[in-house]
């Protein structure tokens, strides 16, 4: 499934969809001009669309908008763990520490929650995270031997199930607090709502938000760029996920 997954997304990620029908539209107006010329302008118009602010604004600000009232960690209840979900760093085997991306907020809220006393272990849950999220976590001030680790897990489904497992083992409690970014926080309450934990969501990172109050020109609005077809991609691949999930 996690294969299929992979393949069903390259296949339909929002720069292959219209660079595809932009090829296929150029080939076509040798022999069928008017529908080759149709094709290729409907799909360069996707492709800018993609590449806007509108695009990301309208993915992005109904998957973040509930939980823009739960940002504070003081708002948050108390569990019996805080569940980071791995992304936003990564690590090279050659270079010495690694690299924070956006996704990073993640970490830093874990930390920020646990040293506010709103659990007494963070289990942080995605493979290769140990060598990127604990380093991270234990520089923020969390105690090594409060972090407990899931390095097997490969996507939302097994961050689930296999957190699940874990804290049975450890004999925690079934209340957490979960972490990850707002705009990942629908779907990844989606899969661990079909466990047995009890999920408090408590997001972090909130891209198309922070992106929309970004916004400081009228062109901003219509002007493409690499950065809004970025948030275009993993936010569209969110609604994928979420319809798949149903």
């Amino acid at each position: 499934m996690y294969v299929l997954n992979k393949v069903v997304w390259f296949f339909l990620n929002p720069v292959f969809v219209p660079l595809v029908g932009a090829i296929v539209g150029a080939v076509l107006l040798e022999r069928r001009k008017r529908f080759g010329g149709a094709v290729l302008a409907v799909s360069l118009a996707l492709l800018w669309f993609e590449s806007t602010m509108p695009c990301v604004c309208l993915l992005g600000l109904p998957l973040e908008r509930q939980y823009l009232a739960t940002q504070s960690a003081d708002s948050q209840p108390k569990a019996d763990a805080i569940v980071l979900l791995g992304g936003g760093i990564g690590k090279n085997v050659s270079m010495e520490y690694p690299d924070m991306y956006e996704g990073a907020d993640r970490v830093w809220h874990a930390a920020r929650l646990w040293k506010a006393g709103k659990a007494p272990i963070v289990v942080v849950s995605g493979r290769n995270d140990l060598n990127t999220a604990v380093p991270l976590l234990v520089d923020l001030g969390v105690s090594r031997d409060a972090i407990a680790v899931d390095n097997d897990s490969r996507n939302t489904y097994e961050n689930s199930r296999f957190t699940e497992r874990l804290l049975r083992e450890r004999g925690a409690g079934r209340k957490i607090l979960l972490v990850t970014s707002a705009w990942h926080m629908p779907r990844a309450c989606g899969n661990f709502a079909k466990t047995s934990l009890e999920v408090v969501p408590a997001a972090c990172d909130f891209s198309a938000y922070n992106a929309y109050l970004g916004v400081a020109h009228w062109w901003d609005w219509i002007a493409p760029s690499a950065d809004s077809m970025m948030r275009t991609s993993y936010l569209f691949k969110e609604w994928l996920g979420r319809f798949a999930r149903r």
